[in-house]
């Protein structure tokens, strides 16, 4: 047999095979007693094709997988869908042609949830088997979904341990709120854009005062109805002066930047000198909600600087986190007279039912028709924005439940610290986003989702349920409005009634852990696998899945859920720029399947730190389809021309050598692989496959396995190509299993059905010889250095030379293999000089061609010659 390299009918013909003797059900038997190891696999949207992102992440995943199970391990490997939240419900409005939340409502919420089921799951068997066809080994007949009624009951589950525990609260402050959306947004929800906002600069008249005002900036006007203090650093230097007919109260180091010329400075004082002033709002007259307000001064170190502004800053408690600790430190009132979809309420008077943001410009007009308004313009700077559907966010003062998560701050430090994060600069940045949580808005004001699994009465009851058992009736469907049609008897007499909202989508994935096993209804599956041994995201889940992973697990169990985390990075071109429809630099794995295969596109993903950004570069993949092909020819030479034989008493230095390198690999890779750096492993495997296998072994004894060769070490080098062969594709069968499988059902004796049943080679150390591959690898050096001494004298490698010369170099009892490298006649330690020698300096030592030619060397030379002419 001696084919080219194919990749295209080679793994088609590998899948075919893994199919129809159903390898993976098999792979998995042969495991089912050993150790368990719980892969947790992060839930994506079945949203469509899968892009080069998904791709990379399923395949690091995948490497893993195949090498625990090589490793003996009873590997779970179910893979998960997030079926739920905005990202859906989105999409679906776009394609019923909603823009509104009303119009849901018009539509009819059951139809609504139907077109966002069928939208969720339409796509799943579509993806599973992408990621199939990639040689991703995994149960895509089984898929954990967040919208299954177990699923949906293990994070009730949670829900209750949360409530019974102290941890659930319904509060009134502000958080970040989607307009469009209509619904509260969590912290990690966030993104940020660079926007164009006003900049205004208002006067806030003192009461008692006849033309005095306190000076404050703002860049959200929309705000200022809801202004009920204005906060000043009590440390500060604070001026009043004159400009016109006004005094004006603002810093003093910023009085020159705000007023500019032609103001007159009055007096200085400190900041805590203006604690309690009270002031008028220039906007109580028209907006109603100002009425019953006494605005006053209150003293804040912390929250004033003097980057920008006036050092007095506008507080709207009902509007802004700061604002609102601020405020409850000074019994500021709290007031936000404005609606989920950002509209203004009736308090806001003739604005009523105006976007806030649309209202900026006919407030700044207001101000400077009541002469309130000192300056105004433009400012850019960053501004949160949804990254569900981009609209900006607002922050406003809205009813929602919450998890106290600041209680557990201490606790989630705790068990990150125990986590093996890889690499470590990861966990610090966990840490540090941890050092920054607040408390977690845990309900959602939507549809598509985990119901809140609240009831309450009007007598102010509240029951939450833990499972479906609990509800009393039977119910076909879980989710809204099923959901909201169930009545629960209350203590008092009255019916309970669903709170309407749904959970946060970020609490579905932080209970998958537990819930993707059946928890708490099925206990043993969870009792055996429970914790997540491995879980390999990009850098979105440090805000994101694991953030919710680690305070719902810390909340249900007081434990961390996972034990180690792989973190990637994200695809970007060739030109650093991440990869996007919008953008037309995709990438498709399809693509590269086509033109490179599987394979190829596996090991040139599995190559690089994960945690760095991958910069996909066509030449690069080219040049692992380019190292394959190198393997494949390799057993080819190795399948025409060797066979196996048994270990021969007798092995040459390069025998030897050959027998320690490949053990060398195989510790290299092991060690490697178990601490989460299997690109190590892939780098060393392909040095190994070009250089020392192909580049150099190989040539030393291609005589040797020659037909008509019948030397006493033919054997040996059988036996030890046919050793590095085995050891190779055991190696390489996590990162390439189609042409590792097909090699080894080539050379295969016939034990196992597939290579990926094999266990993972293991190192015998006894036959590493480091000094060996020291001193071969000195003889290299030496080798690339004589062609290159060729190449500068003209003479031909096929042409033999008369000796290589020495000094300073050990490569003590690998002579004759470097004679046979160089075709020299020998190589000797240096002792005297000729004129005939070309040096080269080599590691601490330097190495001489002695270039005189004999008669009988240029008579070989021209029989050489001859053999080339007629092989030609």
């Amino acid at each position: 047999m001696n084919k080219s390299y194919n990749p295209e009918e080679l793994e088609k013909g590998t899948l075919d095979y893994w199919k129809k003797q159903g390898i993976y059900g098999k792979v998995k038997e042969k495991r089912e007693k050993g150790e368990p190891y719980y892969f947790c696999d992060g839930p994506p949207y079945a949203s469509g094709k899968i892009h080069m992102g998904t791709a990379w992440n399923k395949i690091l995943k995948d490497f893993y997988l195949r090498y625990f199970r090589m490793k003996g391990y009873n590997v779970w490997s179910q893979p998960g869908y997030d079926t739920h939240g905005l990202p859906i419900e989105n999409k679906v409005e776009k394609k019923l042609g909603l823009k509104h939340k009303f119009e849901i409502e018009k539509l009819g919420v059951e139809t609504f949830i139907k077109s966002c089921r069928e939208f969720a799951t339409e796509h799943i068997e579509d993806m599973s088997m992408e990621f199939e066809n990639l040689g991703v080994w995994m149960d895509w007949d089984k898929p954990y979904l967040t919208l299954s009624e177990e699923y949906i009951q293990g994070a009730w589950h949670t829900f209750k341990v949360a409530y019974d525990k102290g941890f659930l609260y319904k509060g009134s402050y502000p958080v970040h709120v989607c307009p469009h959306c209509e619904t509260a947004v969590a912290y990690n929800e966030i993104e940020y854009i660079t926007v164009k906002d006003p900049s205004v600069y208002v006067k806030f008249k003192v009461k008692g005062k006849k033309n005095e005002y306190l000076l404050i900036w703002t860049t959200t006007p929309w705000t200022l109805p809801a202004n009920t203090g204005i906060m000043v650093n009590p440390g500060f230097e604070y001026v009043k002066a004159k400009a016109g007919e006004d005094i004006l109260v603002l810093a003093k180091e910023l009085a020159p930047k705000v007023l500019k010329e032609g103001y007159e400075l009055i007096e200085t004082f400190k900041g805590s000198e203006l604690n309690g002033i009270e002031y008028e709002n220039p906007l109580k007259e028209i907006f109603p909600v100002q009425e019953k307000i006494h605005g006053k001064v209150v003293l804040s170190a912390q929250h004033v600087s003097l980057e920008q502004g006036t050092g007095l800053v506008h507080t709207a408690p009902g509007h802004g986190m700061e604002d609102f600790k601020v405020g409850q430190e000074n019994d500021l009132p709290v007031i936000s007279p404005v609606k989920l979809n950002g509209t203004y309420t009736k308090e806001a008077g003739k604005y009523e039912g105006r976007y806030v943001k649309s209202a900026d410009k006919e407030i700044i007009e207001d101000l400077r028709s009541l002469g309130a308004l000192y300056d105004s313009g433009e400012v850019k700077h960053e501004y949160p924005k949804c990254w569900r559907c981009d609209s900006r966010l607002l922050m406003l003062s809205v009813p929602q439940w919450f998890f106290r998560v600041s209680k557990i701050r201490d606790k989630l430090l705790s068990e990150n610290s125990s986590v093996n994060w890889v690499p470590e600069w990861a966990g610090k940045r966990f840490e540090d986003w941890l050092n920054s949580l607040g408390d977690w808005p845990i309900s959602r004001q939507r549809y598509w989702g985990i119901p809140l699994p609240i009831w309450q009465c009007e007598c102010g009851e509240i029951k939450v349920v833990e499972n479906k058992k609990e509800l009393g009736v039977e119910i076909s469907d879980l989710h809204k409005p099923h959901i909201d049609r169930v009545e629960l008897e209350c203590k008092c007499g009255k019916k309970m009634q669903r709170v309407p909202d749904v959970l946060d989508v970020w609490f579905d994935s932080g209970v998958a852990t537990w819930a993707s096993l059946g928890f708490p209804k099925e206990r043993a599956l969870f009792d055996r696998l429970w914790p997540s041994k491995l879980q390999i995201e990009g850098p979105d889940q440090i805000r994101g899945w694991w953030n919710s992973e680690l305070i719902s697990s810390v909340i249900t169990f007081d434990a961390k859920p996972f034990e180690n985390i792989l973190f990637h990075g994200f695809v970007l071109d060739n030109h650093g720029i991440k990869m996007s429809k919008s953008k037309g630099n995709i990438v498709s794995p399809e693509k590269m399947i086509e033109t490179y295969g599987r394979d190829a596109l596996r090991y040139y993903l599995l190559t690089s730190p994960p945690w760095n950004d991958f910069y996909f570069n066509m030449d690069s993949i080219k040049e692992m389809k380019r190292v394959l092909n190198v393997l494949w020819n390799s057993y080819q030479f190795i399948d025409a021309y060797c066979k196996r034989v048994e270990k021969p008493e007798k092995l040459n230095p390069e025998d030897k050598w050959l027998l320690s390198r490949v053990n060398s690999l195989v510790k290299k890779c092991g060690k490697a692989n178990d601490a989460f750096r299997g690109f190590e492993s892939a780098q060393a495997i392909s040095g190994f496959v070009l250089e020392d296998l192909s580049r150099w072994y190989i040539k030393l004894v291609r005589n040797r396995t020659w037909p008509t060769y019948e030397g006493k070490d033919k054997q040996a080098a059988f036996y030890c190509l046919y050793y590095a062969l085995d050891r190779i594709i055991g190696l390489l069968a996590p990162i390439a299993p189609f042409i590792s499988e097909e090699i080894y059902q080539g050379i295969k004796e016939k034990e196992l059905q597939s290579l990926h049943m094999c266990d993972f080679p293991e190192a015998n150390e006894s036959l590493i010889d480091e000094e060996l591959e020291t001193r071969m690898g000195l003889a290299r050096q030496v080798a690339e250095a004589m062609d290159s001494a060729r190449q500068e004298c003209g003479l031909k490698l096929r042409y033999p030379a008369k000796r290589v010369l020495l000094s300073g170099i050990d490569i003590k009892g690998l002579e004759k293999v470097l004679a046979l490298r160089c075709n020299v006649r020998s190589v000797e330690e240096l002792e005297n000089m000729t004129e005939q020698l070309v040096e080269k300096e080599i590691a601490k030592g330097k190495a001489y061609l002695d270039t005189e030619q004999t008669p009988e060397l240029i008579e070989e030379s021209l029989v050489r010659e001859f053999e080339r002419c007629v092989q030609q």
